[in-house]
């Protein structure tokens, strides 16, 4: 108890009644605008390392072939210094498209659901 007969809970926190609502909206949307740019980056990053892992895939496809090719050189690597970078590329953007799985889960599961919902009209 608190002086004058009123308790902690009954102590009011401010003079504005919807100070307190505001707060949590506020909050929600701090949440959400980090959310969207975390989703936007792991989305940019996607973008930017699958045409990474394409482009060095695409370089050593058509890279010459034999069995002294790996020394050859070519925009500064050598053959079996571009398979490394592809390589690693390819782990890294694995790894991106995991975390960006787990983090869309929800969004995923709900877009098959719906694609595959019998109950959906058909597109004309």
């Amino acid at each position: 108890m608190i002086k004058g007969g009123r308790t902690n809970r009954e102590t009011p926190m401010s003079l504005d009644p919807g100070a307190h609502g505001r707060a949590h909206a506020a909050d929600r949307h701090r949440q959400s605008t980090q959310k969207a740019r975390l989703r936007a980056l792991i989305a940019m990053s996607l973008i930017v390392l699958w045409i990474l892992t394409a482009l060095t895939g695409f370089l050593l496809y058509i890279a010459p072939a034999g069995p002294r090719s790996g020394g050859l050189i070519m925009f500064l690597l050598t053959k079996a210094q571009w398979a490394d970078v592809h390589f690693w590329l390819s782990v890294a953007a694995s790894l991106v498209t995991i975390g960006h799985i787990a983090i869309d889960w929800k969004a995923l599961t709900a877009c098959v659901r719906f694609l595959t919902s019998v109950e959906r009209k058909s597109m004309p």
